[in-house]
């Protein structure tokens, strides 16, 4: 069953499955001069045509080996073999998405004189692919295997051709690989001589040296080729210029690299001298990204774009880039030489009493992103267009900031981060902002306000990115610097300390949040007044961490506090108090709280009503609402009530892959919850495909080790334990158990829920001995968190009891039910399902004890109180029926 998120009307998926391609090649061209790889062609093809389901290769080497020229090769090679080939610089943010809308476009007219979503016509392109099995897609440069993962998953009708350094990381059961290693030294003959022929035998034995000396890495042997034919320089000659060049390169540079460097200090030094402007070309694309940059935006470096063209052509002549008619692309290994290269020598010309110089082309590189994205000047607003298509570069730019404060690329930085990050790109905007950071805090100072706003941009994305440790280290320092030099009662410093008491929540530090949070909201208050949005908003945190903290009642003093507030209220135009977007959020939060304490009806009332106030104030679609919408949701189906859950899981997820896209944070939460509901309704198969997508999706765009990361990694683990692949299901909750000890602390909340999945697991293996102390270590951490009554701590006191039952010791599992039955009886009411749950659990150990007298009625009780709270097909009602016609049969 394959899981999509965008919905396709009828009439669309009707054209996939009708439309026919014929001959339809997306391609690079190929180089004239490739030779050899015959057995590693014939391999590829092979194991791409006895693969049964999905059939992909993983074409795997060292930079420079010749992954992309072989994968070019097999394509045109095989061409009459596909109806569709398509290459995809998977390198690239965004490219396979990219690429499928291409496709879409490329075959079928559904989409001309309209203008569709990328995410509709990506979708369009994955359900042709999903009908039709004659196309071959090219992934060129796949850094993160588990990237494809999903897509590999979805498409297993055709040909997948993955070039990767990597030959590890791949989880597909399909993925075959094949290996490239250098040259055989005959081929690296050949490949010299199709650029320099041999006039004699004693040349051939050059060419043989040569390679040797070159060790015979195709990239270098391409580049040393085409210099020879350039400069029509003899292979002697060339060797002879080489030794001293190597000797030279093997002091700053290791294995491949050092045979690049030499090979291009003779190179550069022929294009310095036929047409310099192809150096300085080199030197600035070295500093952007590898792939798709645009050629046109090249001829700012020069008077003349004839002239931009020619150096380039040059530079294609001498085998150093790849073109295309629309972008220019440099091998990652070319630019990592020369960016090291001009480091050097920038930093052996600095002297003592001035700024560092600027490496070679970084300037220029500069230069040229400020002069497409701000057309008018970077204190004008960017041209948006230019700045979402160049993030990649400006990303890239970013990484070697040298640290000397210049407004322009500060200004670029600044702006691409808030423009990754509204796309919910938050890892990938966390070189940009620690580069904004750097560049303030050298321009201004350390104390200055630019400079500690700057500093707090990039430490709040270091929490929101999940690396809370070293978020809350800075944060902390710059509270102090903020409080020494702007005073403590200042916006900036209580944005500082708001991003800290919110970072040590998420943390699990609780009472310091707490701390945090009681300290700042008095100081907001006495500068800025009691109603004054920061004081209101902190205020806010502050019942969160209560609630969070298991201090439930505490918090929703707070909140009905806040609702009374006058300073959430707005004036209408009719001088009439109108609901604030704040009220609404507030009433959200109480929701929330009332939800926690399994006061569901009162939680779905205030859902509602937050969520009528946000529609009339904010509109249905604002990104609020939509997350109000889908509280509602989880408050339904916490109620048992599923199927109005489901509704409106899928028309949130609708909604946001419409407006944010599908791989945007909130996108991928409407998923997880989707795929949750899957799991609680039984749809198991649909709830594992859609956790490993989510999963994917998040290690993606957020990191292994992002909190919503190790989330979704668990939610795989239950959905393998769902499935019956329990030993699966255990490898996943131990992983996830290891990252969130060391991300999160063993004491945090999600830590100690991970812990009891493995608990249960084990116990689901028959290894109650192993289970019992871990759920008593889980109840024993929750506890010194929250208190007993806190609904986590119920559930750990609850499954220690059925831990206890199926390790035989019926007298402590006895106690433990009772206890956990009459806490939940208080805290919940009687008639809560989870109350209803811990009475099935006390049933089953009379059973077990053979005291059917006694369990036949609990089980009817729980049975008739479950088919009240979830219906009787829910699967726990399902589960408990069949526990009572267990213990009816004789």
């Amino acid at each position: 069953m394959t899981i999509r998120t965008t919905v396709l009307p009828a009439s669309a998926v009707r054209d996939a499955a009708d439309t026919e391609a014929r001959g339809v090649v997306s391609l690079r061209a190929r180089k004239h001069t490739f030779t050899g790889r015959t057995a590693e062609l014939t391999e590829v093809r092979a194991e791409l045509a006895r693969s049964t389901g999905t059939s992909a290769v993983v074409l795997h080497g060292l930079g420079g080996v010749g992954k992309t020229e072989l994968a070019l090769q097999y394509a045109h090679l095989h061409s009459e073999s596909y109806d569709l080939i398509w290459w995809i610089e998977s390198a690239v943010p965004g490219a396979t998405e990219a690429a499928l809308a291409a496709i879409a476009e490329q075959l079928s007219p559904h989409w001309t004189g309209t203008e569709p979503s990328l995410s509709a016509r990506a979708a369009w392109a994955r359900t042709w692919l999903q009908q039709h099995d004659r196309w071959l897609l090219i992934h060129n440069n796949v850094e993160e295997p588990a990237l494809l993962e999903e897509l590999l998953g979805s498409l297993p009708r055709g040909h997948h051709l993955i070039t990767s350094r990597n030959a590890t990381g791949w989880q597909h059961r399909q993925v075959r690989f094949v290996g490239l290693n250098v040259l055989p030294r005959n081929d690296s003959v050949a490949l010299i001589g199709s650029w320099v022929p041999f006039a004699s035998p004693q040349e051939e034995w050059h060419a043989g040296q040569l390679a040797r000396e070159l060790g015979d890495l195709p990239l270098a042997l391409e580049q040393a080729g085409a210099y020879m034919n350039q400069t029509m320089t003899s292979i002697e000659e060339y060797r002879s210029s080489l030794h001293e060049i190597l000797d030279e390169a093997a002091l700053d540079h290791a294995g491949d690299e050092q045979t690049i460097a030499g090979v291009w200090t003779l190179t550069l030094t022929a294009l310095a001298e036929s047409n310099p402007l192809s150096v300085e070309l080199l030197h600035t694309l070295a500093w952007l990204a590898p792939d798709g940059f645009p050629r046109g935006l090249l001829a700012g470096l020069t008077t003349s774009p004839v002239r931009a063209t020619t150096a380039l052509g040059l530079l294609r002549a001498y085998n150093m880039v790849t073109l295309s008619l629309e972008e220019v692309t440099v091998h990652r290994l070319v630019q990592k030489v020369l960016r090291d290269r001009a480091t050097r020598e920038a930093a052996a010309r600095a002297t003592a009493d001035g700024p560092p110089p600027a490496p070679r082309g970084r300037e220029a590189a500069e230069r040229i992103l400020l002069a497409a994205v701000y057309p008018n000047g970077p204190e004008e607003n960017p041209d948006t267009v230019q700045l979402a298509r160049l993030a990649a570069h400006a990303t890239a730019l970013s990484t070697t900031d040298p640290g000397t404060y210049r407004p322009g690329p500060a200004q670029l930085f600044d702006d691409t981060a808030q423009h990754l990050r509204r796309q919910g790109q938050t890892i990938r905007a966390l070189p940009v902002l620690r580069a904004y950071s750097r560049q303030v805090v050298a321009g201004f100072g350390p104390d200055h306000p630019t400079a500690l706003i700057g500093c707090n941009a990039f430490a709040s994305a270091l929490a929101a990115a999940g690396e809370l440790g070293g978020a809350i280290e800075a944060l902390k320092e710059l509270r102090e610097r903020s409080i020494r030099a702007l005073g403590p009662g200042v916006l900036p410093t209580l944005n500082i300390r708001a991003n800290l008491a919110s970072a040590y929540h998420d943390s699990g530090r609780f009472d310091s949040a707490i701390e945090e949070y009681i300290d700042v909201t008095a100081v907001a208050a006495e500068h800025l007044g009691p109603t004054h949005t920061q004081t209101l908003a902190l205020r806010n945190g502050l019942a969160l961490a209560y609630q969070d903290s298991g201090r439930v009642k505490q918090a929703i003093d707070i909140y009905e506090d806040l609702l009374r507030d006058d300073g959430l209220l707005v004036r209408g135009d009719d001088d009439a108090t109108l609901p604030a977007p704040n009220v609404a959020r507030v009433r959200n939060n109480l929701a929330g709280a009332y939800e926690s304490l399994g006061r569901y009806e009162e939680s779905i009332a205030h859902y509602r009503k937050a969520h009528n106030e946000l529609t009339a104030f904010l509109g249905a679609g604002h990104p609020t609402t939509v997350d109000c919408l889908c509280n509602l949701a989880y408050a339904l189906e916490s109620a048992g009530r599923l199927d109005e859950a489901s509704a409106i899981y899928h028309d949130v997820l609708e909604q946001r892959v419409a407006t944010l896209g599908e791989d945007h944070p909130d996108t991928l939460l409407s998923q997880s919850n989707l795929a949750n509901l899957y799991l609680t309704n039984g749809q198991v198969e649909a709830g594992l495909q859609l956790c490993h997508r989510t999963l994917v999706q998040r290690e993606q765009i957020l990191g292994r080790t992002h909190v919503d990361t190790l989330l979704s990694r668990n939610m795989l683990a239950s959905a393998h334990e769902s499935a019956g692949d329990l030993e699966r299901a255990a490898e996943l909750f131990e992983e996830t158990l290891g990252q969130r000890e060391k991300v999160l602390g063993s004491g945090h909340p999600a830590t100690l829920r991970t812990l009891a999945n493995l608990a249960f697991c084990r116990l689901r293996l028959g290894d109650a001995a192993a289970a019992v102390p871990m759920f008593e270590k889980a109840l024993i951490g929750q506890q010194r968190l929250s208190g007993l009554d806190h609904p986590d701590a119920l559930n750990h006191l609850h499954n220690l009891a059925a831990a206890c039952r199926e390790a035989g010791d019926l007298d402590r599992a006895r106690d433990l039910f009772t206890t956990a039955l009459d806490r939940r009886t208080q805290v919940l009411g009687e008639h809560h399902f989870e109350t209803l749950t811990t009475l099935s659990g006390l049933a089953r150990l009379h059973q077990a004890d053979g005291h059917l007298d006694r369990a036949i009625p609990l089980y009817e009780a729980a049975i008739a109180g479950l088919t009240k709270a979830l219906g009787p097909d829910h699967p726990t009602t399902r589960a408990v029926s069949g526990y009572l016609a267990e213990a009816r049969t004789p």
